[in-house]
């Protein structure tokens, strides 16, 4: 990849992180969700009948389940950028 685009990656990362920790500072459903996905993988790593199978499916299902969120927030802040330039462009404040 291009110089310019990993930096734009990389700037377009942080965003995403700095947006989802405020957004779990503000929002206390956010906070209970997040911790009720914490106390559910120890439960799940804690089961008796999680051995080396279970956890490479489960593994693989949180990889996959991480990447299309990731996938999905980066999609949605590159909409919401270019409609917020539609919208000023419309509205006449930029050409």
């Amino acid at each position: 990849m291009e110089l310019w685009k990993d930096s734009l990656q990389t700037a377009l990362d942080e965003r995403l992180d700095a947006a989802f920790a405020e957004l779990a500072e503000s929002n206390a459903d956010v906070r209970e969700a997040v911790k009720q996905q914490r106390e559910a993988a120890e439960l799940v790593k804690e089961h008796l009948k999680y051995d080396d199978e279970l956890k490479q499916m489960v593994d693989a299902y949180f990889e996959a389940m991480q990447l299309l969120l990731g996938e999905y927030s980066r999609h949605l802040y590159i909409q919401g950028a270019k409609d917020c330039v539609t919208v000023l462009r419309e509205l006449g404040v930029i050409k």
